[in-house]
């Protein structure tokens, strides 16, 4: 005791120093601090006294406590005194410090810190010491987190006393701040922070020192009452960040108290539900109060409660036995729905709330409506699983009274809920009637979707777009009535056929009355239409289908009555439109019906009419569909379509030539294929007589077309031998049909005709080479024959003027290569020179104009006699080279008489024609008369040269005068018979003796 005493005195006298230094100015501070020191001096003797083993004389514990009480109440005192939040901030930290250093965690430890930091913010009353009061909130909250670790808790008794010590320093520190220092503040921050923290400190103190009562949520709710009632009084004295915080702190209470409603066994999703009220609640307040910071909260909060909550439900909406802490999910989600859609409802009859809860994303629709969107399918869903009875009345009676919303107050949100209920009833209602067997509950699935579609219909605008809900509309009428004809009719031919038609012409004349209305926009009278044609597509592919199934006669009405109901289509803007009035965006969509007539045709022809037969049948409709082409003006198509069935009908044709097996016999189909060119040749016909432009469109092409088929044709089914003189026949019959205007094709089109024939007649000959017959001989003289017919009318006519051909050639070179492969070789050179003697009298009456051709094949007899005879040569063809001589010789003389002279024109005839001759001796006699024959041959050639005054002829004889003089001397004397070598000797003298003496006398010709 004597140690406290003295400890006392100490500090007694450090706190009467001040007294003696605040007189001096310069050590009035110094006098603070020693005041200070003394009375945190004495708290430490208080503190010793019962605490300390070397200081203790005081064993009882409330002796004890009291005396720690009264140096704590000094303590506090000296800092209050002071007037400075220094000081007193320091010295309520030195008393909470002291009853941390206590070793037993009693409770009267917490109640006399709790009354320490209640007094140290009380003490500050009168002044505005924002951080005196943080510093104190701050050293309980540690004192009291130091204060609950450790083995040494207290009961639950002793946790309420401690709860009430943490309640009079929370309340003691907010009671600071609703001061009137404060008044007519919109913000201070360090104010801010101080009452944030001390709530901190209440809900740290709740969590630390909670007893697990089920008292606690009355506790949470009245103290959710008395922070709202704070919150107002700060509102009314316009400390505007107090009544923020105190009114969040409020909801935060309120929504723990609903929370706490599990300890009561309340399901999560009553408790769900109580939240979302709660916040829907709070953001009604706010709004109508005006406080945009508190409605800009809590509009988040209720964006991020209600999409937890809808994945809450989202995730336990099927029921489970493991679900122990659901009460009722079906209920709570009817409770959910009706809250939320009450929301949007209120908000539109009472105008003020309009934008109450704008959703984050789109500001014009309601957060609120919609999540009951979400919630309603939601429950829809958990009807599925909950009730056994139909779904699909309740969607439909959300689906009209969502329309039923948007009709009576026309909002955006509205809007969206009944444009999604609108599409899930008709998808709904569409599958559930293809999923379950026929009965009659497919008339309530249907009365159904056309309800919820007559409504929407007639609460036209989707926000600000009168298309959309239409085009569902029509959607989903067409859907269903796709979906009836399938489930019903699809089992029925004939039915399902007229079925699709049916519906085609339902949206055709739905589409005619609200066109004459003016109900519906471009846009949907479009869809219609293209609804109408694609039913009428389905339609003929239907009966494409079914043609398999169908005997004739039903195939020829179905296809009457599809052709009926298409004409209608096709004709129907005379019908219906008699005012004539503007057709937009689908005035040209009814010529497509033309399409669907002729394809029925099509299907009724290639089911009911024999495949031989089409082609006729094909060519008869292209004339058809081209009359219908000239008299009806919008059907500008049927000129391309009638041109296809033309082509279809050739391919036909060509196929069938290819098969080998026929239902008809061959001439029947020669007959039908004759026919079919005769009607492809009226067709064309008409394509070049055609008044309209377009109608004359495939006229160029056409004659090239029909000529291909006609050729392919021939060379499929005749036979090679009788082509050349076919395809000449066709040459010519294009030229008179060009000559006289009846076909547009180019003139140059019958020279490749005549082209064809020649390589036909060429590939033939070579390939039965030297083999014809007499009929061979015929045929392809025949297609020589007509060519040079078509030569002379193409001459005559002047007919092509562009290209500039020499046609004589071309017949030569023919007929040369004809004979060539056919003749005998003994017969050729006789063919050579009586066809040069041909050309050379054609060229001297004009008729040719090549003269060169002539010697080519003069030529040609001349060496064909001197180098191919030679090897080919037999003694018994001496006739015909004997006629052969007469002919070169004829060609000789009517060159010299009749032709002009040329440049080396005597070189060209004479020399081959020596040569030719020489060879002929040679094969002909005797070696050793042989020399004779060619001794007279050189005279003969000498005599030509003095009549021609070619003085290259007189070297030439002589030249061959030496060779027979050399052959004579060491060939024939010693080979030869006596008689015969005295023959020739005598032979050679007289000859070379005539030579002589024409040389001398003629001498001067050479010159």
């Amino acid at each position: 005791m004597f140690r406290i005493l003295i400890l006392w005195l100490y500090a007694g006298v450090l706190a009467g120093s001040y007294f003696f230094l605040k007189k001096k100015e310069k050590w009035f501070k110094t006098g603070l601090w020693l005041r200070s020191a003394g009375a945190s001096l004495f708290l430490f003797g208080c503190f010793g006294a019962s605490q300390i083993p070397a200081l203790t004389f005081i064993d009882n514990i409330p002796l004890a406590y009291s005396l720690i009480g009264l140096g704590i109440a000094i303590n506090l005192f000296v800092g209050y005194i002071i007037r400075q939040q220094t000081f007193l901030s320091l010295h309520v930290i030195l008393s909470i410090l002291i009853l941390c250093v206590i070793p037993e965690k009693l409770l009267i430890t917490f109640l006399l810190a709790s009354l320490t930091a209640a007094a140290g913010i009380i003490l500050s009353y009168k002044e505005k010491w924002e951080y005196h009061l943080m510093i104190v909130i701050s050293a309980f909250i540690i004192f009291d987190i130091w204060f609950t670790q450790g083995r040494n808790a207290l009961t639950a008794s002793q946790n309420i006393f401690a709860i009430l010590g943490i309640i009079l320093v929370s309340v003691s520190c907010m009671y600071m701040q609703y001061r009137s220092i404060y008044t007519n503040t919109r913000f201070d921050r360090i104010a801010f922070v101080t009452h944030l923290t001390n709530w901190i400190l209440f809900a740290l103190g709740l969590i630390l020192h909670s007893t697990g009562s089920k008292i606690k949520i009355f506790v949470l709710f009245a103290a959710g009452i008395l922070c709202l009632l704070a919150a107002l009084f700060a509102r009314k004295k316009k400390i505007f960040w107090l009544y923020h915080l105190d009114g969040m702190v409020s909801f935060i209470l309120f929504a723990l108290s609903i929370i706490m409603l599990n300890d009561w066994k309340v399901g999560i999703d009553i408790i769900s539900c109580g939240l979302y009220f709660l916040v829907i609640t709070c953001l009604f307040i706010v709004y109508k109060s005006r406080e945009v910071l508190l409605h800009k909260i809590f509009l988040g909060i209720n964006h991020v409660l209600g999409l937890f909550v809808f994945l809450f439900f989202l995730l336990h909406i099927m029921p489970s036995p493991e679900q122990t802490h659901i009460t009722n999910v079906f209920a709570a989600l009817i409770a959910v729905t009706v809250m939320t859609l009450a929301v949007p409802v209120f908000c539109v009859v009472k105008k003020e709330f309009l934008e109450i809860d704008s959703f984050i994303v789109k500001k014009d629709l309601s957060l609120n409506g919609i999540f009951s969107v979400l919630f309603s399918i939601l429950f829809l869903i958990s009807w599925y699983n909950t009730i056994e009875f139909s779904l699909y009345y309740p969607l439909v009676f959300l689906a009209l009274l969502w329309c039923f919303l948007r009709f009576k107050f026309k909002t955006n949100t509205f809007d969206l809920g009944r444009f999604i209920f609108l599409n899930t009833t008709i998808a709904a209602g569409l599958l559930l009637m293809l999923l379950q067997p026929k009965s009659s509950l497919d008339v309530v699935l249907a009365l159904g979707i056309v309800s919820v579609i007559s409504f929407n219909w007639f609460t036209k605008l989707f926000y600000t777009d009168e298309n959309i809900i239409k085009t569902i509309g029509i959607i989903g009428i067409n859907a269903l009535l796709v979906s009836l004809s399938f489930k019903y009719l699809a089992s029925y031919n004939i039915p399902q056929i007229f079925g699709w038609f049916g519906i085609a012409l339902l949206n055709h004349e739905f589409l005619w009355i609200q066109f004459k209305r003016k109900t519906l926009t471009t846009d949907n009278q479009i869809l219609l239409y293209l609804f109408c044609l694609a039913f009428s597509i389905f339609g003929s592919f239907a009966f494409l289908y079914n043609a398999q199934f169908l005997s004739n006669p039903e195939i020829g009405l179905i296809a009457v009555g599809l052709s009926v109901i298409e004409t209608y289509f096709l004709f129907a803007d005379k019908i219906r439109n008699k005012s004539n009035e503007v057709i937009s965006g689908w005035r040209n969509f009814d010529t497509l019906h033309s399409e669907f007539i002729l394809f029925n045709a099509l299907v009724f022809g290639f089911s009911c009419i024999q495949i031989d037969y089409m082609p006729v049948y094909l060519e008869s409709l292209a004339l058809i569909v081209f009359f219908i082409f000239q008299r009806i003006q919008k059907i500008k198509r049927c000129n391309i379509y009638s041109f296809a069935l033309i082509i279809g009908s050739i391919i036909l044709t060509l196929y069938l030539a290819v098969l080998e097996e026929h239902n008809v016999g061959e001439k029947t189909l020669y007959v039908i294929q004759i026919i079919s060119i005769l009607l492809s040749v009226a067709y064309s016909y008409m394509q070049i007589k055609s008044p309209k432009e377009e109608g004359r469109m495939f006229s160029t092409i056409l004659p090239v077309i029909q000529n291909l088929w006609i050729i392919a044709l021939l060379f499929i089914q005749v036979e090679i031998v009788y082509l050349a003189s076919l395809f000449m026949l066709l040459g010519i019959l294009n030229f008179v049909l060009i000559l006289y205007r009846k076909i547009n094709l180019a003139s140059e089109s019958v020279l490749v005709i005549g082209l064809l024939s020649i390589l036909t007649s060429v590939f033939y000959s070579i390939r039965v080479l030297n083999n014809f017959t007499l009929s061979d001989w015929l045929l392809q003289l025949s297609s020589i024959v007509l060519l040079i017919v078509l030569v002379i009318l193409i001459k005559r006519k002047e007919f092509i003027k562009t290209l500039k051909i020499d046609y004589q050639i071309v017949i030569n070179v023919w007929l040369s290569i004809v004979m060539f492969s056919q003749l005998e070789h003994k017969w050729l050179p006789v063919f050579w020179a009586a066809t040069a003697i041909v050309n050379v009298l054609l060229y001297y009456k004009k008729i040719g104009d090549k003269k060169e051709i002539s010697i080519v094949y003069y030529l040609l007899a001349n060496f064909h006699l001197a180098f191919v005879s030679f090897t080919y040569f037999e003694a018994k063809f001496e006739f015909v080279y004997l006629i052969i001589f007469a002919l070169l010789a004829l060609y000789v003389f009517i060159v010299y008489k009749y032709i002009e002279d040329f440049k080396f024109k005597n070189s060209i005839i004479i020399y081959p024609a020596t040569f030719s001759i020489g060879l002929f001796l040679f094969l002909s006699f005797d070696k050793g008369i042989l020399t004779f024959f060619w001794i007279l041959e050189s005279l003969g050639l000498l005599i030509l040269g003095i009549i021609l005054k070619e003085k290259y002829f007189r070297y030439v004889s002589l030249s061959l005068v030496g060779i027979c003089v050399i052959r004579l001397m060491f060939f024939d004397l010693s080979n030869a018979d006596f008689l015969i070598r005295a023959l020739v000797l005598l032979g050679v003298g007289v000859v070379l003796l005539v030579m002589n003496t024409l040389f001398k006398k003629y001498k001067e010709r050479f010159d």
